[in-house]
C-alpha cells in the first residue's frame, strides 16, 4: 500500500498531461490584465480630453481656423471689397450676410466719416500756399470726395428712418450737415454741384426727421422743450451758414414743432409768389436760435 503513494514530485509532473483543446482555449482567451489595461487607457484618454476641454472653456482660448487667420491679414478696405464682391456674385446670400452686420450707430458713423474726411484731405496735392481749388485738384480728389458724399447721404437715410429715435436722428443730422459744410468749394461752379446736391438731400432728411418726430409726438411720444430748442438751434445755424438752403426744413420745423418753443406759425402757409427763404416771421423767429460758429474747411486744415 505504501508503494502506491511513494511517487516523487518529478514523477507526478511527468504524469500530468493537458489536452490540446485546453492549450488552445488558454492561448486564444485575452488575459484579464490586458483587458483591464485597455479599459484604463481608454478612460484615461477620455479624462484627459474632458480636462482639456474644461481648461479651454475656462480660459476662453480656442484655436483659430485657417480662414480666420487669412481674413486677419486683410486690411479693412480689402475686406469690404471682398464682402461687396461676394454679395454681387451671390445675391442669394445677401440677406443672410446682412443679418450679421450690426446697424450703424452715431459713434461708428462718426468714425467712418472722420476716416473718409482724412482720406479726402490727404488726397489733395501738396501746395505750400494750401490746397488749390482748380480743375486739376478736383480731378485728383474726385474719388474720395464722392465716396464721402455718398456715405453721408446713405447714413442720413438710415438715421432718418422711423425706427430711429428722433433724438438720435437729429444728432446725426447735425453731424452730417457739419461734414457738408467742410466740403471744399471749387473755382469751377460745375464741380460744386456735388455739394449742392448733398445739401438738398440733407434738407429733405431734416424735413423727414421733423415730420417723424411730430408724428411720434401725436402717438404719445414726448420731448422736452429744451430738447426741441436744441434741434431748432442746430437747424437755424445750418440755415444761416448756407444762406437759406435749409429754409424748407425751417418752415417744416415751425409748422410741426414750433409751438413747443414759442415759434410763430402765423406765416406757415405763405403766399404763392413769396419765396420761402424770404418769409420774415420764419427768419426772425429762427434767427434767435442760430449761434454763429466757424466751420473749418480743408484749406484751413492743410495750411
Amino acid at each position: 500500500m505504501a508503494a502506491i503513494f511513494s511517487s516523487s514530485p518529478k514523477d507526478m509532473t511527468k504524469g500530468r498531461k493537458r489536452r490540446l483543446s485546453e492549450d488552445e482555449d488558454m492561448s486564444d482567451a485575452p488575459s484579464i490584465n490586458t483587458t483591464r489595461s485597455i479599459v484604463e487607457r481608454h478612460q484615461q484618454r477620455r479624462s484627459m480630453k474632458t480636462t482639456s476641454d474644461i481648461k479651454r472653456y475656462k480660459t476662453g482660448i480656442q484655436r483659430r481656423s485657417a480662414n480666420t487667420a487669412l481674413l486677419a491679414t486683410m486690411d479693412k478696405d480689402k475686406l469690404i471689397d471682398l464682402i461687396h464682391s461676394l454679395l454681387l456674385a451671390h445675391p442669394e446670400v445677401r440677406e443672410d450676410i446682412v443679418t450679421y452686420i450690426p446697424p450703424p450707430t452715431i459713434p461708428s458713423a462718426t468714425a467712418a466719416l472722420s476716416d473718409l474726411e482724412r482720406r479726402l484731405a490727404d488726397s489733395f496735392p501738396y501746395n505750400r500756399h494750401g490746397p488749390r481749388r482748380d480743375d486739376y485738384t478736383f480731378s485728383r480728389v474726385r474719388e474720395p470726395l464722392t465716396g464721402l458724399i455718398d456715405t453721408v447721404a446713405q447714413y442720413a437715410n438710415h438715421f432718418t428712418s422711423t425706427a430711429v429715435f428722433p433724438t438720435i436722428c437729429f444728432s446725426f443730422l447735425d453731424l452730417a450737415t457739419h461734414v457738408a459744410h467742410r466740403l471744399p468749394t471749387w473755382e469751377n461752379e460745375d464741380h460744386n454741384q456735388l455739394k449742392r446736391e448733398l445739401y438738398h438731400d440733407l434738407n429733405d432728411c431734416w424735413k423727414k426727421a421733423i415730420v417723424t418726430a411730430a408724428s411720434k409726438m401725436r402717438e404719445r411720444e414726448s420731448y422736452s422743450p429744451q430738447t426741441v430748442s436744441e434741434w431748432a438751434k442746430s437747424l437755424a445755424q445750418h440755415n444761416s451758414y448756407t444762406e437759406g438752403l435749409f429754409t424748407d426744413a425751417v418752415h417744416e420745423f415751425t409748422k410741426q414743432l414750433g409751438f413747443m418753443i414759442g415759434l410763430s406759425v402765423e406765416s406757415v402757409d405763405p403766399p404763392r409768389d413769396a419765396p420761402l427763404c424770404h418769409l420774415p416771421s420764419l427768419e426772425s423767429d429762427m434767427a434767435r436760435f442760430a449761434p454763429q460758429s466757424p466751420v473749418v474747411g480743408y484749406a484751413d486744415v492743410r495750411r
